[in-house]
C-alpha cells in the first residue's frame, strides 16, 4: 500500500511556498511562487501561485502529480470565514486533494506549528507585514497586529520601508536629521531627486511589496551605524515586543512551563543580529517570562504537519526529525 502524502503551503506578502511529504516525514519536494495573500492580489492570483507551487513540488519530488491525502494552507490573507471559504473553493478547483481534507488558517499558525514542532508558545512574524499569535495546549489562542499596512504593521518590512522614505524627505526638506537613507532611497526608486518621490509613490504607484522591499535600506544604514536607521529599528523593534507581551498575557500558558517559548520568523530575521539582536532586547524587556528560541521547522513544514494532523498520523519525535533533516534548522535553546 503507497503511503500517504500531505501538502502543506505557507503564503505570506511576498511569496507562497508548498513542501510535499509522506506520513512518515519524508519530504518529497518543495515549490515555490509569488504571493499568497488574495486581499493585495486578487484570488485569481493567489490560485495561480498555488498550482504553481505544487506544480513544482511534484516537478521537485521527480513524481507525476496526483491528488493528496490532506492539504494545510497557511496564508496571511485569512482573517475571516469567507476568507476560509475563498481558499477552500480555489483549492477544489484545483483539484489538488478532497473537499474534507483541506486546512486553512492563517499564516501564523503555519510558522508556530514549525517554528516550535507542533508544541504551544508564541510566534511572532516580521516580514512583509507583522503580527504575533500565541497557542496553549488546549488550543486557546490569541492574537495581536496582522492588522494590515493602512491600519498597523509596526516593525515589518512595509512599515521600515515606509520610514525610510519619510527620513529621507525629512532629511531633505530639512526637519530631520541627516541620514544615508536619503541617497540609497532615491537610488532605489531610480528618481533624479527627492522632488519626484511624490510622483513615484501617488502618481505611478507602489505596491505593499515594493514599500517592503524597501527595508534592507535600512537594516543596511543602520549595521554602518546610521542614528536615524538604528532608531527605526529600535521603534520597530519595541512594538514587535508589546505584540508578543501581549498575546503572553491573554493566553494561559502551563504555570509548569519556567518561560513561553517564542519563534520568531519572516523575512526581516534574514538581516540578521542588527534586527534581531535589538528584537530580542526588547522581549526581554517587554516580556520578561517569555524565551526566543530558533525555529526548528520552517513555516511551510508547520503546515506539513497540520496536513499530518488532518490524517491522524502520528507525529512522533521521528517524524519531526525526518522533515527536519530536509531544512537548515536550529536547537530550541534561548537565544541570548
Amino acid at each position: 500500500m503507497d503511503k500517504q502524502v500531505v501538502i502543506g503551503i505557507d503564503g505570506g506578502g511576498t511569496r507562497l511556498r508548498a513542501a510535499i511529504a509522506t506520513e512518515d516525514g519524508n519530504l518529497l519536494g518543495r515549490g515555490e511562487a509569488g504571493t499568497g495573500n488574495y486581499h493585495d492580489v486578487g484570488a485569481d492570483v493567489v490560485r495561480d501561485n498555488i498550482g504553481q507551487a505544487v506544480a513544482q513540488a511534484w516537478k521537485a519530488a521527480g513524481q507525476p502529480p496526483r491528488r493528496a491525502d490532506a492539504m494545510f494552507l497557511g496564508l496571511g490573507s485569512i482573517v475571516t470565514p469567507e476568507d476560509r471559504a475563498v481558499i477552500r473553493g480555489i483549492v477544489q478547483e484545483l483539484g489538488i486533494v478532497s473537499a474534507e481534507r483541506i486546512g486553512v488558517d492563517h499564516d501564523l499558525r503555519v510558522a508556530l506549528a514549525g517554528g516550535l514542532a507542533g508544541q504551544p508558545g508564541i510566534v511572532l512574524i516580521a516580514g512583509t507585514g507583522s503580527s504575533c499569535y500565541g497557542r496553549n495546549e488546549q488550543g486557546q489562542n490569541w492574537q495581536a497586529g496582522g492588522w494590515g499596512p493602512i491600519l498597523d504593521d509596526p516593525g515589518s518590512s512595509y512599515w521600515l520601508g515606509r520610514q525610510a522614505m519619510i527620513a529621507a524627505i525629512r532629511d531633505y526638506d530639512g526637519r530631520g536629521s541627516k541620514t544615508r537613507l536619503h541617497p540609497t532611497v532615491v537610488e532605489a526608486l531610480g528618481i533624479g531627486s527627492m522632488r519626484e518621490i511624490s510622483r513615484r509613490v501617488e502618481l505611478e504607484g507602489m505596491a505593499r511589496s515594493e514599500i517592503a522591499a524597501l527595508a534592507p535600506l535600512v537594516t543596511t544604514a543602520a549595521a554602518e551605524g546610521d542614528e536615524v536607521a538604528c532608531s527605526l529599528i529600535e521603534r520597530g523593534a519595541d512594538q514587535l515586543a508589546l505584540m508578543v507581551a501581549t498575546v503572553a498575557e491573554h493566553v494561559s500558558f502551563a504555570t509548569s512551563t519556567p518561560q513561553i517559548p517564542v519563534v520568531i520568523t519572516g523575512g526581516l530575521t534574514s538581516a540578521g543580529s542588527v534586527f534581531l539582536s535589538p528584537l530580542q532586547r526588547a522581549i526581554q524587556r517587554r516580556a520578561p517570562a517569555t524565551c526566543v528560541v530558533e525555529a526548528r521547522l520552517p513555516p511551510v513544514l508547520g503546515g506539513v504537519l497540520l496536513a499530518l494532523e488532518m490524517i491522524e498520523a502520528p507525529l512522533s519525535p521521528q517524524v519531526i526529525a525526518q522533515l527536519g533533516a530536509s531544512s537548515s534548522s536550529g536547537q530550541e535553546a534561548c537565544v541570548a
